[in-house]
């Protein structure tokens, strides 16, 4: 696991603090798997966004995208993706096809 992810399992593991980060990669995609009290949501970023940010930029971009207030405000599982273009949302079928 690079140093890129390893700061991103730890960053959400201190928000999720009551639950577990499983990180995988596939597809092109940086996938983080949440487990927690609550719903299970999944963080998906682009391969190309991770290589082109630093892991301040990458930290940073959690943060200023509200990804954590995104999770902890949602009754349901969610699937988010990162990339250049900002965050959106998707569903448990994005990236298979990539």
């Amino acid at each position: 696991m690079d140093s890129k992810v390893r700061i991103l399992v730890r960053k959400l593991s201190d928000v999720f603090a009551d639950g577990h980060v499983e990180y995988r990669f596939e597809a092109q995609l940086h996938k983080f798997r949440i487990d927690h009290e609550g719903p299970t949501f999944w963080l998906y970023i682009s391969r190309e966004f991770a290589e082109d940010h630093t892991e301040e930029e990458l930290v940073t971009s959690l943060v200023s995208w509200n990804i954590s207030e995104a999770f902890r405000s949602s009754p349901k599982s969610r699937w988010l993706f990162l990339s250049e273009t900002g965050v959106r949302e998707v569903d448990c079928e994005f990236g298979k096809d990539r």
